[in-house]
């Protein structure tokens, strides 16, 4: 088979499997096998902290034991075994991860698991042992190994624990700036951003009350540098603790995305669709107001609004956790400027940080909005402080 003839099949094999239901909601999955593919065609030996440092961004100065890629290449290896044990006569090309292995590797077969030779039977009579003992060594194991488990898997935060468990539905919610063409003076069509327009709802309503300007949808939004650097982070720190999520932008969202998952919404409130009439829907105090926000309880009434200053900026961002249904939750993670959604994001995805917030909120209080105060400087923060609390629920 010639190398271009393998790459083609190799290229569409895995087009095939990334369409595959086993495959279709798991991005991560995806990702790491696209990555094993292309260390396979480049002939590289892989080792785990290789996989882990460059792929999952692992600090593994600070975790040697870090078992994420291990867990992650067992799982893949397992959705890989599933799917070629369907009955698929298509397949020309197969993806084999060898146990004990990390290196990817080609094969025009599937190989079958090695038959173990039968142990011949040892007649000799021996003394048996009382049954009782046999059950007390069982039971020893069984609650040895329970006890591991339960003091070395990681944990996450309350506010987490829904978004981790096994065989959680998750969804992450991009903000994205929807952009129109329109004609401009010099007859040409150019990019245009309005903030009245956010999908072509929008649009439409616009060009219906402005006639008169020459508009057409494009097939493309704009994101800003926020959006890669939470992807990434959120896809780490959901690693830690085996869990998954599917991915969609504000722009695109609707009802029957958020139908039966966890939402994750990472972004700018001004783009906000959808989310909009989730976002803040419980609170008594907050509102968003201009470039911020509003902090409203009887006479008291405090605005939090983005300032420019010589030294830098200060912003204002709020992370708020809320129940969309008994088995549903939602975080947000809003600001209208990039430093201050990567600042709370970051500390939310640190256990350490994360500890110590948890240890100071209200004991009982299951969901809040906090609004935070982010300094930074050409849009990198130096600092993030808490300035209002709301608890919910109490």
């Amino acid at each position: 088979m010639s190398v271009e003839v393998k790459q083609e099949l190799i290229e569409e094999e895995f087009r095939e499997i990334c369409q595959h239901k086993l495959f279709v909601n798991s991005p991560t999955y995806v990702r790491l096998l696209r990555y094993l593919i292309d260390k396979s065609l480049a002939q590289e030996q892989l080792k785990e902290f290789t996989i882990g440092s460059e792929l999952f961004g692992i600090n593994y100065g600070d975790d040697k034991s870090n078992g994420t890629v291990r867990s992650y290449v067992y799982k893949l290896r397992q959705k890989l075994a599933a799917y070629y044990a369907e009955d698929r006569a298509d397949i020309e090309l197969y993806f084999i991860i060898p146990k004990g292995q990390y290196n990817l590797t080609f094969s025009t077969i599937l190989p079958q698991p090695k038959r173990q030779e039968p142990v011949p039977v040892v007649t000799e009579e021996r003394k048996k042992e009382p049954p009782y003992l046999a059950m007390v060594f069982v039971l020893f194991l069984l609650f040895g190994g329970l006890s591991f488990a339960l003091l070395y898997s990681p944990k996450p935060a309350f506010l987490w624990e829904k978004f981790m468990e096994a065989g959680a539905q998750n969804l992450v919610v991009i903000s994205d700036n929807f952009v129109v063409n329109q004609k401009l003076e010099d007859s040409l069509y150019h990019a245009v951003l309005y903030n009245d327009i956010n999908n072509s709802t929008d649009f439409l309503t616009h060009l219906k009350e402005h006639p008169e300007v020459d508009m057409k949808m494009t097939d493309y939004t704009v994101m800003s540098k926020m959006a890669p650097l939470a992807i990434k982070n959120i896809s780490s720190w959901m690693l830690q603790y085996g869990s998954d999520y599917s991915l969609q932008f504000e722009s695109k969202l609707n009802y029957s995305d958020v139908k039966d998952r966890n939402l994750i919404f990472v972004g700018q409130f001004k783009t906000m669709n959808l989310s909009k009439s989730l976002f803040l829907n419980k609170s008594k105090v907050f509102s968003t107001f201009k470039d911020g926000f509003k902090f409203q309880d009887g006479a008291t009434t405090k605005i939090y609004n983005t300032q420019h200053r010589k030294n830098g900026r200060v912003e204002y961002a709020m992370v708020s956790y809320n129940a969309l249904s008994a088995d549903q939750d939602a975080l947000f993670f809003v600001s209208n400027n990039d430093i201050g959604v990567t600042a709370t994001l970051r500390n939310f995805t640190d256990e350490n940080w994360l500890k110590a917030f948890c240890q100071d909120l209200p004991e009982g209080s299951p969901y809040f909005n906090a609004l935070f105060r982010v300094s930074g400087l050409q849009r990198t923060d130096f600092s993030c402080e808490l300035v209002e609390l709301e608890v919910i629920g109490l």
